[in-house]
């Protein structure tokens, strides 16, 4: 089809162009034109093109432009048998939102392939408004793919359809592969009907489909939801604790409940923090808390530095029960392995906001202490050495002072030169001979640090 006229000529010769360079150049130009109908549904056409160039600037353009009549442009190309070009309509017409539900409804009306109604019931159900409803409860009741079915169940929950849920209910009992897509489903409805129907089924469900049920009674639970999972605290086991776990707490703190903290429910909460994934892990820590329990406390430091959302809310806990952590210094520190810095970047904090605290310990535990810092100096992880050797200097210099050789001599030249950084701050024949030393350093840096510091004492002096 030609291309009409309100566009520059030469930006109409380049998109009927031979040269694939030249059209994929002209359809990024049109970006910011004001395009007629005429030119859009040119370029629509161009996302049946072979070449994949072409057809991503054509998508591109046309999911940026805001002409109406691009989704029934794209509509028929969902159809194609290639699903590259199939992604691509999908992708343009979700990119439309609301506009391409009407046409994406008419294009139900006519479809007969299995595959093209699931395609579309999918976008359409992504889209999220509820205008497709009736549409879609009639392919459920009618359409006999199983694919089909899942699709348009699906949907139903994307667009919170209460009018679906008589409709998707009885697939439950049809077969095994619907049962977790219609708790799912009906969790996101999440009526009277819906949370009364996943409670009936919690009991008798294998794992699999009772994890669903959990997550989606945590999503639409009431109170009376709250104290029936609590119950279920000494039923579950396994990975199962994990998810009940964050439906207790979603319920918690929807309705302003109060978790009994109990054996029971302090079982459940270490073992989420020590086995299950971060997901669960920031529920545990939330639930910490609330909680005060040095045995929680250790277990999570044993998480600290996992997923950066887990450690904003650790942290502050971390540092509100310092008191009880401190004494125990020692020996989290021999430990911890695979969150070692974390851990002792914690420490570092700690010592920052109260230096009293850790100074304060008796000599025993301060020996302790500088022994288990002092084991780290031989770390794999540079960060570990020098964060190690900064808190040796700050709470027990005397040890750090016997190590000065090993720290002097660390492959990491920036590790020497923070070395530096803290023996200025030491007039003691052992430090001075140390910078001596790194006077000739073979790194530049390391030697100009070492002869600055140098100089400044020979000043003072």
């Amino acid at each position: 089809m030609d291309v009409e006229n309100n566009i520059d000529e030469n930006i109409k010769e380049m998109l009927q162009s031979e040269d694939l360079s030249q059209q994929i150049e002209a359809i990024n130009i049109l970006l910011t034109e004001n395009v007629d109908e005429d030119s859009v549904r040119y370029i629509a056409g161009l996302i049946n093109d072979k070449d994949k160039g072409v057809r991503n600037a054509a998508a591109n353009f046309l999911i940026m432009n805001n002409h109406p009549s691009i989704p029934e442009l794209v509509i028929n190309s969902t159809g194609s048998e290639d699903i590259s070009i199939r992604n691509l309509a999908g992708e343009i017409l979700l990119g439309k939102g609301i506009a391409s539900v009407k046409p994406i409804i008419k294009e139900l009306e006519r479809c007969t392939d299995d595959d093209n109604i699931k395609f579309l019931v999918d976008v359409v159900g992504l889209i999220g408004d509820i205008e497709p409803e009736d549409k879609l409860i009639e392919i459920l009741k009618v359409n006999q793919n199983d694919n089909v079915i899942v699709a348009c169940i699906e949907a139903l929950g994307n667009i919170h359809s209460e009018k679906g849920v008589d409709t998707i209910l009885p697939f439950y009992e049809k077969n095994e592969v619907f049962k977790p897509v219609v708790v799912e489903s009906v969790g996101k409805i999440g009526n009277k009907k819906s949370l009364d129907f996943i409670l009936s089924k919690f009991d008798d469900e294998e794992d699999l489909i009772k994890f669903t049920i959990i997550e989606s009674l945590g999503e639409i639970g009431d109170e009376v939801t709250f104290y029936i999972l609590l119950s279920k605290i000494n039923e579950v086991g396994g990975a199962l604790v994990w998810p009940l776990l964050e439906a207790i707490y979603k319920l918690k703190t929807r309705f302003d409940l109060d978790v009994p903290f109990d054996e029971k429910i302090k079982k459940c909460v270490l073992d989420t923090i020590m086995n299950s994934d971060p997901k669960y892990q920031i529920v545990a820590a939330h639930l910490v808390t609330v909680f005060e329990d040095p045995e929680i406390l250790f277990a999570c430091l044993q998480i600290f530095g996992v997923d950066p959302e887990l450690d904003e809310v650790l942290r502050n806990k971390f540092l509100e029960n310092k008191d009880i952590i401190i004494p125990h210094l020692s020996q989290i520190i021999k430990n911890t392995t695979r969150n070692l810095l974390s851990v002792l970047n914690l420490f570092q904090e700690i010592h920052y906001v109260d230096p009293y605290s850790i100074n304060g310990l008796d000599e025993i535990e301060k020996h302790k202490l500088a022994q288990s810092l002092s084991d780290c100096l031989n770390d794999s992880d540079e960060m570990v050495r020098i964060t190690a050797a900064e808190l040796l200097f700050r709470i027990h210099p005397e040890t750090a002072f016997l190590f000065l050789d090993m720290l002097s001599n660390d492959e990491n030249m920036w590790n020497r030169i923070k070395l530096l950084d803290l023996l200025a701050e030491y007039e003691h024949p052992e430090t001075a001979k140390v910078i001596k030393e790194l006077c000739n350093d073979p790194e530049e840096m390391v030697a100009d640090k070492a002869k600055e510091i140098l100089s400044q004492f020979n000043h003072s002096n």
